[in-house]
């Protein structure tokens, strides 16, 4: 049985299989996958298996911060202190996203959470796939990203709507236009719109103030045409 979550638009769905993978009768799992040196806990009552890796974890902290997972174990006929007598495969997910959504779960220091950027992604990926609303929220808090095109990719990725027009302020009022990299990640509507907005703001004899980009943005977002400037 793979039900499949319900997950953000524009993001793969998750493989989430059941029952597939037995355990010894005293509940050890098959040795021949790799049990994770930090993510495998004796007292762990949830084992996932995430490309050739084994994670043993305490099934709570899933089932109180997503939606998603909440839902499945309560589909499951298991009480919540028993641990589950399968291994749960999860398919799509590589063990980096997995490993930095655990390492918020299970914080090395309570104070701060010394995540890189790419780890930050890493959580803000899985966090809006598996609906951990506290996670995702954290993640878009700390994360930093280096620059304007990343932010915007990420606000469209994962639908930071807050994000996207200071990012895209950003993007067309920054002195370099998109780079062919930088257009391949985006969609054709927003490279146009980034376009057409460093034309507009560059050309001939108009001259714009930094602070009134983003109504230029935002006319541009609107389909809207800027009445002549006199």
């Amino acid at each position: 049985m793979s039900p499949t979550a319900s997950e953000a638009p524009g993001l793969p769905s998750a493989r989430f299989s059941e029952g597939k993978i037995p355990r010894s009768g005293r509940g050890i799992p098959d040795d021949s996958f790799i049990r994770h040196d930090a993510y495998f806990f004796k007292d762990g009552n949830v084992t996932f298996l995430v490309d050739g890796t084994l994670y043993c974890v305490h099934r709570y902290f899933f089932a109180r911060d997503s939606v998603y997972f909440s839902k499945r174990f309560a589909q499951l006929d298991i009480r919540d202190h028993e641990a589950l007598p399968t291994i749960i495969s999860i398919g799509d997910v590589e063990r980096k996203d997995f490993e930095a959504l655990l390492s918020v779960l299970y914080p090395a220091n309570f104070e701060a959470h010394e995540l890189t950027y790419e780890q930050w992604k890493s959580v803000l990926h899985l966090s809006t796939r598996w609906d951990f609303a506290s996670l995702r929220k954290l993640a878009m808090k700390s994360i930093k990203p280096p620059t304007s095109h990343d932010q915007f990719v990420l606000a469209r990725t994962y639908s930071v709507d807050h994000w996207v027009l200071p990012a895209l302020t950003a993007l067309c009022g920054r002195s370099l236009p998109l780079s062919l990299d930088e257009a391949r990640q985006m969609s054709m509507d927003d490279v146009i719109l980034v376009a057409t907005v460093r034309e507009e703001i560059r050309g001939g004899a108009l001259r714009v103030d930094v602070a009134d980009i983003p109504r230029h943005v935002e006319v541009a977002q609107a389909g809207k045409t800027e009445p002549p400037h006199g």
